[in-house]
């Protein structure tokens, strides 16, 4: 039962170091991210499809997906907060889109241990913002 709760805790710790890193972001980085996922390839398309896809699966298996849901929520909320308070005049698509992403990494992060490759795949576009959350 201990190592229940414990993965439990440990996955809304590393929930909650992605949210603060989001609430973290500037105008420019809501910019890089964009700029990162608009330059991904076909296969990369094809390879975030496959993600959420696995992440679903996860998070179904694991009864996570009110928890997914509710951090996916939170960091595209967090996401749109950054934007509003960079006042960098961001153009609404991209904050958006980086929302969306964002939303994808933390539905990831919930899911739990099993998820954790796929979400790094996720976390390629964040690279150019967060070295490490």
């Amino acid at each position: 039962m201990d190592d229940v709760v414990q993965g439990v805790y440990d996955e809304t710790i590393e929930v909650g170091r992605f949210l603060a890193a989001l609430g973290r972001l500037s105008g420019p980085d809501i910019e890089k991210v964009a700029r990162a996922l608009d330059s991904e390839a076909l296969c990369d398309e094809v390879d975030w499809w496959r993600a959420t896809i696995a992440i679903d699966k996860v998070a179904r298996r694991a009864r996570r997906t009110r928890e997914a849901g509710r951090w996916a929520t939170e960091a595209a909320r967090a996401v749109e907060v950054a934007a509003g308070r960079s006042r960098a005049g961001l153009p609404e698509d991209d904050v958006l889109r980086v929302g969306r992403a964002a939303a994808d990494v933390a539905r990831g992060l919930a899911a739990g241990p099993a998820a954790r490759p796929v979400v790094g795949l996720l976390l390629e576009s964040w690279a150019p913002v967060l070295v490490a959350f």
